[in-house]
């Protein structure tokens, strides 16, 4: 099951909406949340949540909230669907909830669905500074190999029970080469985390999917997972943040 919950915030005092605010908010998030599972989302490989604000047009605060299997959604989804506003305690401000959306996802085989009927054409908006990590190195350019390995790894801890199986990464590679960029726009983008600033990129990318048969259709639906479980590193804290779109 995938649970997407987006909630326009208000913030009081004013504040400012920068992106590192995604980290506070789900700090406060995480207070409401049982001890254990508090725990083992910082002791997994693979989290169960992934989590990023943005500026709506009339300057509120959207934050998206991504809980990835039934473990988080019981944990959290009773506070995201009841709890009126979340302080910040770094600041003192108080976010207030104004309006709630949920979206829900309830197995693999909707996912399939949904990507079942697109044209292989895929535009990736990376909200908010991504990055990935390689042999200690942060990698901050974005290619259809970092992506798809990134998406992998993490559908396979949102769904053990339907693992991607790839050992000798043959498949990856496969899908990797089949992906070609028709456009992008990109620019770099710090995240702060407690004062150290980690290096990423933000803008859009745009993908088609040239492959044919089931690797075509996994490709296709781990693109569109991308909106759920964010892309590269650090995607509980705020980082990764994506919205996928197929284009015509």
């Amino acid at each position: 099951m995938l649970t997407q919950y987006q909630l326009l915030l208000q913030a009081n005092p004013p504040s400012r909406c920068q992106p590192e605010l995604g980290y506070r908010l789900y700090s406060s998030l995480l207070e409401e949340a049982p001890l254990s599972f508090a725990r083992q989302v910082h002791e997994d490989g693979v989290s169960p949540v992934s989590q990023f604000v943005s500026r709506t047009e009339d300057g509120l605060l959207l934050w998206t909230i991504n809980l990835l299997g039934e473990c988080s959604q019981k944990a959290l989804g009773p506070v995201l669907e009841q709890k009126p506003d979340y302080l910040v305690r770094k600041d003192g401000t108080s976010w207030t909830v104004m309006r709630r959306w949920i979206h829900e996802i309830p197995d693999v085989e909707h996912l399939f669905e949904h990507a079942y009927s697109c044209n292989g054409r895929h535009q990736l908006t990376f909200v908010t500074a991504t990055a990935f990590k390689s042999r200690g190195q942060y990698q901050n350019l974005p290619t259809p190999r970092l992506i798809l390995q990134s998406l992998m790894k993490k559908w396979n801890g949102c769904f053990p029970q339907c693992p991607i199986e790839d050992e000798d990464g043959q498949g990856l590679d496969t899908m990797a080469l089949g992906l070609s960029c028709t456009r992008f726009q990109l620019r770099d983008r710090l995240y702060s985390i407690k004062g150290n600033g980690i290096p990423g990129f933000c803008g859009t990318l745009c993908l088609q999917n040239r492959l044919s048969g089931f690797h075509r259709q996994l490709a296709d639906v781990l693109l569109l997972f991308s909106s759920y479980a964010g892309v590269g590193i650090k995607t509980t804290l705020g980082m990764g943040g994506v919205r996928h779109t197929f284009l015509p």
